[in-house]
């Protein structure tokens, strides 16, 4: 289950963001066979709320793209049933669509790449050390071109 709160969209519809996160989602959770029940809250802000939030709990004064707040909790709903935590994503839709004109590319595509990443960073994946990056890359990747989504990452990366 996604859960979303919206905070801010910009000039965006809600259910537009809505098709575009959980598609990126539901795709992420594919390709890592990803087979149990889970939770997942995806809260869309403005650079302003972002930088907020990572002030508080990352004692980071700036906005940001993305945030990843994992859990991994698995909680019984019944004796039988259960459902994984999987954590939060807080996206600053300003800042993703600054960004996507920036780099000259479709906002959905960016959008697409940083709920990509988010999840990655929810399901164990990081970027600390050059070889977690390039595992991370590839996973990214291999996403993004089952989305029909060119890599974001330079040639020589």
């Amino acid at each position: 289950m996604i859960e979303f709160n919206f905070e801010y969209i910009g000039c965006f519809s809600e259910n537009k963001i809505r098709r575009i996160v959980t598609k990126a989602i539901f795709e992420v959770l594919k390709e890592m066979n990803f087979k149990k029940k889970y939770y997942l809250s995806v809260f869309l802000t403005s650079n302003n709320g972002i930088r907020k939030i990572n002030k508080k709990y990352r004692k980071i004064n700036k906005s940001t793209n993305v945030l990843s707040f994992p859990q991994n909790d698995e909680r019984y709903l019944t004796e039988k049933t259960s459902k994984i935590i999987l954590g939060d994503i807080v996206i600053s839709i300003e800042k993703v669509a600054t960004e996507a004109k920036i780099q000259r590319i479709q906002f959905s595509d960016h959008l697409t790449h940083m709920v990509i990443h988010s999840l990655l960073h929810l399901l164990g994946y990081n970027h600390e050390k050059l070889k977690d990056f390039k595992i991370m890359k590839k996973k990214e990747i291999n996403v993004l071109s089952k989305l029909s989504i060119l890599s974001p990452y330079a040639i020589n990366d």
